[in-house]
């Protein structure tokens, strides 16, 4: 019996995760999304093209940088954005004296302008941690994030999704790709319906 592509992400992590989208279109990527996030998309959502992703706000920054990476790697897959490039952003952010993690909306948008990007997507992880249950420990992972018009300052969609892991075995960093894989992946769905 072959393994799906869910069992394959929390068994070899985020390579097999990239290979698996890298050899299907992109609809088949997020097939295996059951999981609806709650989601939240304003109409007329469909002039944004290109999109800096910062880095989330969380209890650390390593926390927040691996999931907003987790989530530019997603969008890549939507084939949705022309994506900025991280590089791009620290060289803006250190000519400007500023700081990736933790910026307000507003510094966020300003960040896009200067890059050029028509959106900023910024997110908050909210949890990111575990919970015991009869004797074993749970990943928990909470994640929050919205797409900003540069132009307008208004929220274009928002999403967020807080899960536990099914099995105490998969890592926080494993269940984390998947929370984010399901936002994605619903917002995918969603955006493909209101086009």
């Amino acid at each position: 019996m072959n393994p799906t592509p869910l069992k394959i992400v929390f068994g070899a992590g985020l390579l097999a995760l990239a290979l698996a989208g890298c050899a299907s279109p992109t609809g088949k990527y997020f097939k295996d999304v059951d999981d609806e996030a709650n989601l939240y998309v304003t109409p007329g959502h469909g002039k944004i093209h290109k999109v800096a992703i910062m880095p989330f706000r969380a209890p650390t920054e390593l926390i927040g940088n691996s999931v907003s990476d987790m989530m530019v790697t997603e969008m890549l897959h939507a084939e949705r954005y022309e994506l900025v490039e991280r590089s791009q952003m620290a060289q803006v952010l250190n000519e400007s004296e500023l700081s990736l993690a933790g910026l307000s909306t507003a510094k966020a948008v300003e960040i896009g302008n200067m890059l050029g990007a028509d959106g900023v997507i910024i997110g908050t992880v909210d949890e990111y941690g575990t919970v015991a249950q009869r004797g074993r420990s749970f990943p928990v992972v909470g994640v929050s994030a919205r797409l900003i018009d540069c132009a307008s300052g208004k929220v274009v969609w928002s999403v967020d999704m807080a899960e536990r892991a099914e099995k105490s075995e998969v890592t926080l960093p494993q269940h984390a790709r998947r929370v984010v894989h399901c936002m994605v992946g619903s917002l995918y769905a969603q955006l493909k319906k209101s086009r």
